[in-house]
């Protein structure tokens, strides 16, 4: 059974070609062409996501204080899509607490899974604006990683980064599938990046000894383990500084 899209863009003709995409995947799918008109769509549609047209910085920060202080829309993802020339300012929505940003033009089937794993983490029970994993706690709302209720500051993108890996513990990510997926698609890096904020986050999490918790599996890419499960022997650090758990064991209960 799908779910219930609003769709909120100024031109008709990307409005439609979206609501097309996404009603052919099995979602209920309504319209509006502004925001002020969408509040009152919100109200009968009650969206599980909206895909948002990109707008003005203060007016999207604006318009997503008030989707959250609406019962109905509270809980929504929100997809904010711009064009491509736009993608720049556009993924700075990011930073306000959007799910994702989607750049014009599109194909169908990006839309259609870009939306579905939005609301795969809604099924899941990750809408929340706290993340938890042992004594990490990162507090999206308040754009801040506490360890042990101490506050840890961090980057634009190692705050996504840290958000992925704990939306997705366990997985195994290589660099090409965490750039598709942790940084805007208008942002232009390569598998050194990924390694760079792989280290500098686990610099931060060093002096807390919870820097193992991202692992380096060889020859496939990153994964984010379980605190209190994962116990390593490090070893020495490599030129780019990029640790590696050579031996790792991990703990079961007695059945």
């Amino acid at each position: 059974m799908g779910n219930a899209v609003l769709v909120v863009h100024s031109d008709r003709l990307r409005r439609e070609l979206a609501r097309q995409a996404l009603e052919a995947a099995g979602h209920t799918v309504a319209e509006a062409a502004d925001l002020l008109s969408s509040w009152r769509v919100a109200q009968v549609a009650q969206p599980d996501l909206l895909l948002l047209e990109w707008t003005e910085h203060r007016l999207l920060r604006d318009a997503l204080d008030r989707l959250r202080a609406e019962p109905t829309t509270s809980q929504s993802r929100v997809v904010v899509w711009a064009d491509h020339g736009e993608m720049q300012d556009a993924i700075h929505a990011l930073d306000l607490g959007v799910d994702d940003c989607l750049a014009i033009p599109f194909e169908r089937v990006e839309l259609v899974a870009r939306v579905n794993a939005c609301l795969r983490r809604t099924a899941a029970g990750a809408r929340s604006d706290q993340l938890a994993a042992g004594p990490l706690v990162l507090d999206k709302a308040g754009h801040c990683l506490w360890v042990n209720d101490r506050p840890i500051e961090l980057a634009p993108t190692e705050f996504r980064l840290m958000a992925f890996f704990l939306e997705n513990r366990g997985r195994v990510f290589g660099r090409d599938e965490l750039l598709r997926r942790a940084w805007p698609r208008a942002i232009k890096a390569g598998h050194r990046t990924v390694d760079v904020h792989v280290r500098r986050l686990r610099e931060h999490l060093e002096p807390f000894a919870l820097d193992e918790l991202i692992q380096t599996v060889r020859g496939f890419g990153y994964r984010f383990g379980e605190p209190g499960r994962v116990r390593g022997v490090r070893a020495p650090a490599r030129a780019n500084g990029d640790a590696e758990i050579r031996s790792v064991r991990v703990e079961t209960k007695a059945s």
